[in-house]
């Protein structure tokens, strides 16, 4: 990584000094975007970030459109779930509020090839007792603008789940902010559906987990950092990790 920032800088400095201007880096502004629907009554409101980056333009908007499509697969599965609970729900009192979403984001990550956005998502379905917290994220390769998956930040066949799930349980025995005690004492299985919500930050590879699962729910959704140090030897090579 540090090889990499060094070449980028040098070949910045070389084209600086032959007249050229340096190329301006990504930026990342914040949109919002209200749903309103009424067949099933509910409401999503979507903070969602938007590159832009000249001379980009392509990426951008690779970037931009995943961006888009996820969020509104994500309203679509929330107005499904209301549709579903439909017929209970109009048995609850009127004065109960409607079904919403929020959906919020960070700028986990942007780097020399790699954007990595988390996002926390907070359904609540009219007559629960709270809305949910579960977290989410997209990762991706500026050099394309695709899409980067779990399986493929490591080698072929690599044995990684067993890797994060030790790292996952290790990391949420210690989780107790504001000194609450958190931990319901058991950590996920070394299977692909236990880490469906990662993200890279400037730490290493970031695997978080919907409030009140494997911690209580008071203490909000849990995220545990993996340092690099601890995926030598599985990160297939040229892995962002």
């Amino acid at each position: 990584m540090k090889a990499a920032a060094a070449a980028i800088a040098l070949t910045l400095l070389l084209a600086a000094g032959c007249g050229a201007a340096p190329a301006a880096p990504p930026t990342i502004t914040a949109s919002v975007k209200d749903v309103h629907s009424t067949q099933p009554p509910y409401s999503a409101t979507l903070h969602l970030p938007t590159l832009t980056w000249s001379g980009h333009a392509s990426i951008a908007d690779k970037v931009n459109t995943a961006v888009d499509a996820w969020a509104s697969d994500q309203v679509a599965t929330f107005g499904a779930r209301v549709a579903q609970d439909l017929d209970s729900a109009r048995n609850l009192p009127a004065s109960l509020p409607q079904s919403s979403m929020t959906i919020t984001y960070k700028v986990a990550r942007v780097s020399a090839g790699v954007l990595s956005y988390s996002f926390e998502l907070e359904p609540y379905v009219r007559g629960a007792a709270h809305p949910e917290q579960n977290p989410a994220g997209l990762t991706f390769n500026l050099k394309d603008g695709g899409a980067y998956t779990l399986p493929g930040l490591f080698k072929p066949g690599a044995a990684y789940l067993p890797v994060l799930a030790k790292a996952a349980g290790s990391g949420l025995a210690a989780f107790h902010p504001a000194g609450a005690r958190c931990y319901l004492g058991k950590g996920p299985a070394a299977t692909a559906d236990q880490f469906a919500a990662w993200w890279l930050s400037t730490g290493g590879l970031v695997l978080a987990f919907p409030a009140g699962v494997y911690t209580a729910s008071y203490c909000g959704p849990p995220a545990v950092t993996v340092p690099p140090s601890q995926l030598k030897g599985i990160a297939a090579p040229g892995s962002p990790l």
